[in-house]
């Protein structure tokens, strides 16, 4: 039996791989797993402001996060979380880092 080869079309635009490999991007994703946060309560996660708002711009494009304003008083506050997208990608993200580093193949 002939060994199985798979060929990437070449019109396959990549565009989700590799936000995901950019630098803090992963990190924000666990960080909204763990619910709704607002801009700078990601500071942690990625301290620049600029690439901060960059990421959250690119990931919400792409429909892995969301925004949501919350009215609290007088004042509204913009939150972030993951959409279902969002965290299915983040979760086998999270299978695959696991199957890879636990030594399996």
């Amino acid at each position: 039996m002939a060994p199985f080869l798979w060929v990437m079309p070449e019109e396959k635009n990549w565009t989700l791989i590799p936000l995901l490999g950019e630098r803090y991007v992963i990190n924000i994703l666990a960080d909204l797993l763990e619910g709704e946060k607002r801009f700078v309560d990601l500071a942690d996660v990625c301290p620049n402001e600029k690439t901060r708002a960059v990421k959250l711009r690119k990931l919400e494009e792409s429909g892995l996060i969301e925004t949501v304003s919350l009215k609290i008083g007088k004042r509204f506050f913009v939150h972030y979380k993951l959409t279902e997208r969002g965290k299915t990608t983040l979760q086998e993200l999270m299978r695959i880092e696991n199957h890879y580093s636990s030594g399996e193949k």
